[in-house]
């Protein structure tokens, strides 16, 4: 028998300033002072996983910057904490290289030798879990690492229980602050008493309230980061914003209201026999118009895995078919809520913008949610029979992990959310260059500044009202490869001192279903943490940060942050190695473009130096070679040929996003280009773009 026993690891803590929940942060608390405004060089518009790494980044990389980050719950971390999902979901992802140093050493403070789990035994990690190699308690987490962390920065200001309520923008588009409404617990409330559905609208609300006192903060900035898990700025700003799923195709700018399921976990118990305690009082709940399933009386094996699927704690025996005497067990296998999307009508959030934005939820339906939640609790017990006939009655909810006094997780388990439309230049990443590529990699872009790796996880709604498009397909597990995301998806068209990051990102609803897992939305996080700090220093705009993103690139790869920007042990593929003469032109190929030439160049050497070449001139400015599956056909030269969709004229055949600006043009649907050659060379046409009337 295996028996779990592990000590965190020490971290080492700073004090700072006053003591908020026991540790020293810098941060507003006067509850005399009803109004603030704060000063900051870089403002991190908080709740997710992403916030966390940005405002870390951006405070530990710039020790001369006043970094202030705001909090909608007292745990910082989004999923890995308040969000309730303590157990790492890793690709390639879960070797050290892979990963920036922040990440690195907050794993390393999970106890555990990081092994994966076997058949019989759960993975070298506190919760000896099957899902993950890192399942830890959440509020261990939080007292060990991230309060200490946070507080080892005496120039990063950190506001806790506060929601932004109101984005201002100057005369030429930048965001001049954002307002917040930061709240302090009463003498007599009972925090976190209240279910959600019932307490959301109070946090975004100035008003005092029977269970809070409120001061509205005026957060000022030079650089903002849009990191909430509710767009809570891109909503309040003005910007356009995107919400659902693109229909009918990935690049539509069309949405349908309906996503991911969403889920709100909670933490079981099982008490000691004859431990004396009385299992906690839990609400009824329901299934909130869903189904349970019908095996788990069949025998143990499902309800074993449902319990050490994402065990958070194993408190003796590791094996996976273990059930033990104080195990806490995070639940949320049976608690998605499929009968309701949980955003409203973008009709609906507009009308609430208009009256005062708190938050944009479906109240209904995060009720259903809280339900389903409970229903799901009682579900569990009434069936461990099949484990012990006198496990119910030790089991209980573990209010302490989850840090809530009504025992469910503090915050949703966000899967999608509000996010901009587009970045620098119209960009928008979707899915298929994250996997639907012939190399061993997403496309290697040439502005990528983060990498992430988790298959396209889907979770669908089961409402007549949603209907996933084809594109998605099943969208659960199908498959992935490590992949790059762009600097220009964590920017916002037209607002050049904005950045998104995590969810919010500019980003199709489909290409989110892959970059939303914890390691993702932290790399993401620390690169706009990082770019922050140079656009701070050098006074640049997001679009001279694209412009400059060697230098980005440089900062983010060095010491200084410490992100690594290719994959290990996975050799990259479809950039551009070389030159050909093909189609009486010389120009980029990748390897499987140049194994199609007898006339290939390396890197080191040029077109032009065999008899056979004399004709072959380099691309002119206004020649571009087309993928002839997004262009119509023609057998005359002279002729035009039109793009068939929003595709890019190159001058490489190498995959566009590995490519500089000035060898990639993106092009609407209905582009005419001027055919130069009726000869294909590896799939392309080469024609002679003019400027359109």
């Amino acid at each position: 028998t295996m028996v779990c026993g592990q000590t965190w690891a020490k971290v080492a803590t700073v004090v700072v300033a006053v003591a908020v929940s026991g540790w020293s942060i810098p941060m507003v608390t006067a509850h005399t002072t009803r109004t603030q405004d704060v000063e900051c060089d870089v403002v991190v518009a908080g709740g997710s996983t992403a916030s966390l790494a940005a405002a870390i980044t951006a405070a530990e990389a710039a020790k001369e910057l006043i970094v202030c980050f705001t909090e909608i719950t007292d745990w910082p971390g989004g999923q890995m904490t308040a969000g309730g999902v303590p157990a790492i979901d890793f690709g390639l992802n879960r070797m050290a290289e892979n990963q920036p140093a922040s990440f690195r050493s907050i794993m390393a403070a999970i106890p555990g030798n990081g092994s994966q789990h076997t058949t019989y035994y759960g993975s070298g990690s506190p919760g000896a879990c099957s899902v993950s190699d890192k399942c830890y308690r959440p509020n261990v987490l939080v007292e060990k690492w991230i309060m200490p962390r946070l507080a080892a920065s005496p120039n990063l200001r950190v506001f806790l229980r506060t929601a932004v309520t109101d984005t201002t923008r100057g005369p030429d588009g930048t965001v001049a602050s954002v307002t917040a409404v930061q709240r302090f617990p009463k003498d007599g409330t009972v925090e976190w008493s209240q279910r959600l559905s019932d307490e959301l609208p109070d946090w975004y609300s100035p008003m005092d309230s029977d269970a809070f006192s409120k001061t509205v903060l005026t957060l000022k900035g030079k650089v903002f980061i849009e990191a909430t898990e509710l767009g809570d700025v891109l909503t309040t700003s003005g910007l356009p914003f995107a919400q659902g799923i693109e229909v009918p195709f990935e690049n539509s700018s069309t949405y349908e209201n309906c996503g991911q399921a969403q889920t709100l976990t909670f933490y079981m118990e099982v008490l000691p026999v004859g431990s004396g305690v009385t299992p906690a009082a839990v609400p009824a709940g329901n299934a909130a118009g869903g189904t349970w399933p019908t095996d788990y009386a069949d025998g143990p094996a499902q309800w074993e895995h449902a319990w050490s699927w994402r065990r958070s704690y194993c408190a003796a025996n590791r094996s996976l078919m273990a059930v033990n005497p104080g195990d806490v067990s995070q639940q949320n296998l049976g608690n998605d809520l499929d009968t309701a999307y949980l955003f409203p009508t973008m009709s609906a959030v507009k009308k609430e913008l208009a009256s005062g934005w708190h938050g944009g939820l479906n109240l209904t339906a995060l009720r259903m949610l809280e339900d389903r939640a409970y229903g799901w609790y009682h579900f569990m017990v009434n069936t461990s029979h099949v484990i012990q006939a006198d496990l119910a009655g030790r089991l209980t909810l573990n209010k302490t992990v989850s840090g809530t006094e009504h025992g469910l997780s503090k915050m949703v388990y966000w899967r999608d959310t509000r996010r901009a439309v587009r970045g620098v230049g119209g960009f928008q990443l979707t899915h298929p260059p994250l996997r639907d590529t012939m190399g061993n990699t997403g496309i290697h872009f040439n502005d990528s500044v983060a990498i992430g790796d988790y298959n396209d996880d889907t979770h669908h709604l089961q409402i007549p009202s949603c209907v996933y498009p084809a594109y998605i397909g099943t969208g659960r597990g199908e498959g992935a490869k490590p992949y790059y995301i762009p600097f220009r998806a964590m920017t916002v068209e037209n607002v050049d001192n904005l950045l998104v990051a995590g969810k919010s990102m500019a980003q199709s609803f489909h290409a989110n279903s892959n970059t939303r897992l914890h390691p993702s939305e932290w790399t993401t996080g620390v690169a706009a943490g990082g770019a922050a700090v140079l656009m701070v220093r050098n006074k640049w705009s997001t679009t001279d940060a694209f412009r400059e993103i060697a230098t980005v690139q440089k900062f983010l790869n060095s010491s200084a942050v410490g992100t690594p920007l290719l994959w290990s042990d996975v050799p990259d593929q479809d950039t551009t190695i070389g030159t050909v003469c093909e189609l009486n032109r010389c120009f980029g190929v990748d390897a499987q473009a140049a194994s199609k030439s007898s006339t290939f160049h390396n890197a080191s050497s040029t077109c032009g130096k065999s008899a056979g070449e004399l004709n072959c001139t380099a691309l002119a400015a206004d020649e571009w070679l087309a993928n002839v599956q997004f262009w119509t056909s023609n057998t005359t030269v002279g002729s035009l040929i039109y793009s068939i969709q929003n595709t890019v004229l190159k001058k490489s055949t190498a995959v566009s996003g590995s490519l500089p600006p000035s060898e990639a043009m993106n092009v609407d649907a209905n582009y005419a280009c001027r055919l130069l050659n009726t000869t294909k060379f590896a799939g392309y046409w080469l024609c002679a773009h003019r400027e359109q009337a």
